[in-house]
């Protein structure tokens, strides 16, 4: 009787105890992991992104972006890696279905608009990105899955500067003079 009483009593007191680690475990999977989720497949995308692109301009800063999204998207990618392997959190195989749409459209896109196409679409995503990251920064439950995302901000953040002098030098509207192209 005396040893039931005490099976009973921890396991009620094991149960009170699992509770907050139920509920940090469930903000970790529903938040953290689709942030590594999305990380891993935004670095993917990139890395795929960049090589298209050194490939397919002969744009200097538009190479200059390129080389950057290769090198530095795999850098962070094996970040991510590192960081989800210990939390036994899977990666997606591959892209997502944007993501893939957006690089067929690249592969499309003639050479004589290649250049334009990629830099705004890549901007406009960069921004995306920064967003994602600083909610993560703010939000994020895993102190080690918030530590990525931090470390990626200044990085993005170099990309963003890269892409507004590629913009700018192919006179993209916004970027040059008072927002208009080049006249010559």
């Amino acid at each position: 009787m005396l040893l039931r009483r005490m099976m009973l009593t921890l396991g009620v007191a094991g149960s009170l105890l699992l509770a907050p680690v139920t509920a940090q475990a469930a903000a970790f999977e529903t938040r953290d992991v689709a942030f590594l989720h999305a990380a891993h497949q935004a670095n993917v995308a990139e890395i795929s992104a960049g090589r298209l692109a050194w490939n397919k301009t002969t744009n200097p800063a538009v190479k200059r972006v390129a080389a950057a999204l290769m090198v530095d998207h795999i850098k962070m990618d094996f970040e991510v890696y590192q960081t989800a392997r210990p939390l036994y959190v899977r990666l997606p195989e591959g892209t997502n279905e944007e993501q893939r749409a957006l690089h067929r459209r690249y592969e499309l896109a003639p050479r004589d608009t290649f250049d334009e196409y990629f830099v705004s679409t890549q901007l406009a995503g960069h921004r995306q990105t920064l967003r994602m990251l600083e909610e993560q920064v703010e939000e994020g439950a895993e102190p080690s899955v918030r530590a990525v995302a931090e470390k990626a901000i200044p990085v993005i953040e170099r990309h963003g500067a890269l892409l507004r002098e590629a913009a700018q030098s192919l006179g993209i509207a916004g970027y040059v003079g008072k927002g208009g192209r080049p006249t010559a």
